[in-house]
């Protein structure tokens, strides 16, 4: 850590450290802020791999251009004993019909339902079943080297890491007293390990849920979906106390971080310069940020130093 953020950050822990009975809020993204790599996406690249679906997704994504070539793949592979089907020739165009429609949504801008459409194949499971696969995806790409797959005709990246300098900041943010909260874009249940080490409990987790009826996961959202400005909608949901520090790496985080109340801090693990992210944002970069420039893997083990 530079002297010029850390001298900025005791300045911040002397104004906001817990004093009585109120803690500030600080305010986490989970994607490329406390981890390299994207977990919602590895859950829904194993979840083909894997084939675990309870519901067809042809139903969920009735919106789908493909429906019915999709829904037939499905039927077929789901007949198919679980050893036989990545061989079989319907796998391959079944997991591009589902990347393609994930990856032309978040192409075309649309962000919020991409994340909520790969959420939703979910339907049927119940949350114990979601939380176990979350573990399960987590611990194998904490073990797996930052890498490409074939998969559906595109290369998936796989491997997450945890991020020093976010890990860092946020042990110190909880030992001087600060409420943690973590807000995603991804699904609750895959961040909810992530935070796990942390000692930040899923109480404290937002992400992308599904309602739930007879113990079962439907293909309905709960809303408001944790997607830029909702992020903000669905922390007031569970947090009316404004954050006096959001720490993410994206763009579409800008309105969150426009929520904070004093400190924001940009963890630029993206491949792209901070003053892209200034630009592009059109904000102003004053003495409110703080910038982790590229910040530093954790390599050698697969929890943080301090969990």
């Amino acid at each position: 850590m530079s002297v010029d953020i850390r001298s900025r950050i005791d300045e911040f822990l002397r104004k906001h450290a817990r004093n009585g009975s109120t803690q500030a809020v600080a305010v986490f993204d989970c994607d490329g802020t406390v981890i390299k790599g994207d977990i919602g996406e590895a859950m829904f690249y194993h979840q083909i791999e894997q084939f675990h679906f309870r519901l067809n997704p042809a139903a969920l994504w009735p919106d789908h251009p493909r429906r019915k070539e999709l829904g037939k793949a499905y039927e077929k592979l789901a007949l198919l004993p679980p050893e036989e089907r990545k061989r079989d020739p319907a796998f391959e165009p079944f997991a591009r019909m589902l990347l393609d429609w994930y990856v032309n949504q978040i192409e075309s801008g649309q962000v919020a339902k991409a994340c909520a459409d790969i959420v939703r194949l979910y339907a049927g499971f119940t949350r114990a079943e979601v939380r176990a696969l979350a573990e399960t995806t987590f611990l194998e790409e904490l073990s797996t080297p930052f890498c490409q797959r074939p998969l559906g005709g595109r290369n998936s990246k796989r491997g997450v890491r945890y991020l020093q300098e976010a890990v860092d900041l946020l042990e110190l943010l909880m030992h001087n007293g600060f409420d943690i909260w973590a807000v995603s874009g991804s699904s609750k249940w895959s961040v909810e390990p992530v935070f796990a080490r942390l000692r930040v409990p899923p109480e404290r987790v937002i992400g992308i849920d599904l309602e739930e009826r007879d113990g079962l996961l439907t293909g309905m959202s709960v809303l408001p979906i944790p997607i830029r400005e909702n992020k903000i909608h669905a922390l007031r949901v569970h947090q009316p106390r404004p954050p006096v520090l959001v720490a993410s790496d994206s763009r579409n985080d800008i309105p969150l971080f426009g929520y904070s109340e004093d400190l924001c801090v940009l963890v630029n693990s993206r491949k792209r310069t901070s003053e892209e992210f200034f630009r592009s944002g059109e904000i102003p970069r004053d003495d409110r940020w703080i910038v982790y420039e590229q910040p530093t893997p954790i390599m050698n083990e697969s929890t943080p130093t301090h969990a």
